[in-house]
């Protein structure tokens, strides 16, 4: 499990008066193969107050990365599934990683084209899992947040562009360059925090503080309530679930080629639900830790 980072504050700050500048680029002279390591350790705070981790989803896939002029081709291959915990196979944000192939297409910040979204149902027919929740993951709308979500990563992976500070508060600099215009997603600010010595590469970092609602619930809710260490207090409030998140998205990159070295997401969950028959709300709070490390084969 990765290290616990300390929780974070939602008032980033300038980081140096006078920040040195550099360029990131997207472009690769030829194509790089890439490994990739992804984690994703979801909890919940119990009625006592206490962190209970009820799932660690982790996968390993394989990335290939070119560039034709300014268009950008990836191709991820899943190799190995390694997760964990109650909800192993019921997570569809980490189900996706677990498609046999995905292709994107994009041009710098834009994505083009997503595909291979489409064999989601398959893949859900192959994984054994009790059939109250295949069925809730067959919902036809999943697949279309999944292509969504995988566009909003892209986006926020490939943000930085041209002469950027390698150490500053560039949210107005990143507006002015239109680069800071995402549907369904509200960012704060965005924060370099200059060099990273990662897989042997020297890889800047920057900070995205962002707020966003979970487009699948249900899930955490389940983990928190139904699972062994969940809280059987709340069984009967199974409506009008929703879950609202505190956002921190740590990306480093390779600022020669654009290709990711580590990235992170830091999510403090406010969850809600409803009891159908008194009418009654509670809440309750999760804590998502995504992590995904990237190690490009020589």
């Amino acid at each position: 499990m990765f290290k616990k980072y300390l929780p974070f504050v939602f008032a980033p700050f300038l980081l140096s008066c006078t920040p040195s500048e550099d360029e990131v680029n997207y472009h690769l002279n030829s194509p790089v193969s890439v490994e990739v390591y992804t984690e994703g350790v979801y909890a919940t705070i119990d009625l006592k107050g206490v962190e209970q981790v009820g799932t660690m989803a982790a996968a390993y896939f394989n990335l290939s990365y070119a560039s034709a002029g300014d268009t950008l081709h990836l191709n991820r291959k899943f190799e190995i599934d390694k997760s964990r915990g109650y909800l192993k196979n019921s997570f569809p944000s980490e189900l996706q990683w677990r498609l046999p192939e995905v292709s994107v297409t994009a041009v710098g910040q834009r994505v083009l084209s997503a595909d291979g979204f489409q064999h989601f149902d398959s893949l859900l027919y192959r994984i054994p899992m009790p059939e109250r929740w295949r069925k809730q993951l067959l919902n036809p709308e999943y697949v279309k947040h999944l292509e969504r979500q995988e566009k909003h990563r892209w986006e926020m992976s490939h943000m930085l562009t041209g002469s950027v500070p390698t150490k500053a508060n560039i949210t107005e600099l990143l507006k002015s360059r239109g680069r800071l215009n995402f549907a369904l997603i509200k960012i704060d600010s965005v924060v370099t925090d200059g060099y990273h010595n990662i897989d042997s590469r020297k890889c800047l970092g920057y900070t995205i503080y962002l707020n966003e609602a979970e487009s699948f619930p249900y899930y955490i809710w389940e983990q928190y309530v139904n699972s062994k260490i969940g809280t059987e207090k709340f069984q009967a409030y199974y409506q009008g679930l929703k879950g609202d998140y505190r956002t921190e998205f740590w990306v480093t990159l390779d600022p020669t080629t654009g290709i990711p070295c580590q990235e992170r997401e830091v999510k403090l969950g406010t969850n809600t639900m409803v009891n159908p028959v008194t009418g009654d709300s509670a809440t309750f709070t999760s804590n998502v830790t995504l992590e995904r490390l990237y190690t490009v084969v020589k």
